[in-house]
């Protein structure tokens, strides 16, 4: 499905600009690290789970450490005592949703808070977004 993988490249015959290119190279870990840094720096208290599925081995058995409904659930969760509450998915430029991201964003926006996929190339809202301004 090439109309599915081309949703983020630009017209087929425009090649790509610096920024692009740097966007699509940043890993997702890499997205994080700057905007958990950025949201710290601007005052959030930020929450970050690596996978809220994961077991601990403790001898021979596996202990659940998370809950499996919440499979799917946003990357960070952020809260300033100004700013309010958001949940943010961090995706690579390219990356996609699996669908139990997107019934937990739909879900968290039907509550009415804040909460999005953002990706490299979102990084102008994002700092608006952390900055307040």
């Amino acid at each position: 499905m090439l109309g599915a993988t081309m949703s983020y490249a630009v017209d087929m015959g425009k090649r790509l600009t610096e920024e692009e290119r740097g966007w699509r190279q940043l890993s997702e870990k890499q997205f994080q690290d700057q905007v958990l840094a950025l949201a710290r720096i601007q005052g959030w208290r930020c929450f970050h789970a690596n996978d809220s599925r994961k077991m601990v081995r403790r001898g021979n058995s596996y202990i659940p450490v998370g809950d499996n409904d919440a499979k799917g659930f946003p990357d960070c969760c952020m809260v300033h005592p100004l700013r309010g509450i958001v949940f943010l998915e961090l995706k690579k430029e390219l990356g996609k949703t699996t669908p139990e991201q997107d019934e937990w964003l739909a879900a968290l926006q039907q509550a009415g808070v804040e909460a999005r996929v953002v990706r490299p190339s979102d990084w102008d809202w994002i700092v608006t977004l952390l900055a307040g301004r």
